[in-house]
């Protein structure tokens, strides 16, 4: 018993640095999915008959998102790329709590029932979700 607790301050004092090999991993596979999907994008879109407007969002997109990620997997989180996509982000989030406000106004007015409130909350919540890389949000 004395062994576990003794182990946290062991690896304080050994000083050891932090492992990143999983953040390494996660830029490497985020960097090359992103890559992957702007090379097969035009493709794609031709398949799916879609309007070269979306298209060329899309890609703005995506290379938006690949400068960021490479900007942090660099660590330069001050680089204009991760402060626009961490705003883009932070923005994103802000509007879907804007939304989940009103929904329940609507409801509270009897605009909307309750199943169709409950729908709307899990796409918000879905959306936040995915936006916040998974983790959990308040």
């Amino acid at each position: 018993m004395v062994q576990g607790l003794l182990l946290p301050v062991a690896v304080r004092w050994a000083k050891l640095p932090p492992d990143t090999s999983v953040d390494e991993k996660h830029d490497l596979a985020e960097t090359v999915a992103i890559n992957e999907a702007i090379k097969v994008m035009p493709q794609l879109a031709v398949d799916l008959r879609s309007e070269p407007k979306i298209v060329e969002w899309l890609r703005q997109e995506y290379e938006a998102h690949l400068a960021s990620v490479r900007a942090r997997s660099a660590g330069a989180h001050g680089d204009p790329a991760v402060l626009q996509h961490q705003n883009c982000l932070a923005l994103r989030l802000a509007l879907i709590a804007h939304e989940r406000g009103t929904v329940v106004r609507l409801r509270d007015e009897r605009r909307i029932d309750d199943t169709v409130l409950r729908r709307l909350r899990a796409a918000l919540d879905s959306e936040e979700i995915r936006l916040s890389g998974g983790a959990a949000v308040e």
